[in-house]
């Protein structure tokens, strides 16, 4: 259960190998530069979580149209419990964060920390993002199918 707990919390990457990352990335960045990109990025990954969750209701559409056309059912049913549970998954990457602020004196271990922290947000919801990505993906391959043996049938 750890092993789960640590890649939905941190993405792939463990806590060790995000201070890595960030300890050699701050050796040719500045730390202000960095912690605004990385903010950016998730910005941006909230946004396209955004359209991603819209384009998941258009999809719940068809599928209802497909049912109420004799699309065999299967494949609808399959593919509203994969967009479903995706878009839950895509709701737990609109919710607000708050960052603890690190306790120390040292503005440089200060914004390190923070950066760690952003980064471990980021590696998170991009996981995330990505699985529900996929399960909608498999979904609208469903949908194909059941229209492609619709139209033949």
């Amino acid at each position: 259960m750890a092993g789960w707990r640590s890649l939905l919390s941190s993405g792939v990457m463990s806590r060790e190998a995000l201070r890595g990352e960030v300890t050699s990335a701050l050796r040719f960045r500045d730390p202000h530069g960095m912690r605004m990109e990385v903010n950016d990025a998730i910005a941006h990954l909230t946004q396209k979580s955004g359209a991603l969750l819209g384009a998941q209701a258009i999809f719940i559409v068809v599928d209802t149209w497909g049912m109420e056309h004799s699309w065999p059912r299967v494949a609808i049913l399959i593919s509203v419990i994969l967009l479903v549970l995706a878009a839950l998954i895509v709701l737990t990457l609109l919710q607000s964060i708050y960052l603890p602020m690190t306790k120390t004196d040292d503005a440089a271990a200060f914004e390190f920390e923070q950066i760690v922290g952003l980064a471990g947000i980021l590696s998170s919801r991009a996981l995330r993002f990505n699985i529900a990505l996929y399960m909608t993906f498999l979904s609208v391959i469903l949908l194909g199918f059941g229209a492609v043996e619709a139209s033949l049938a």
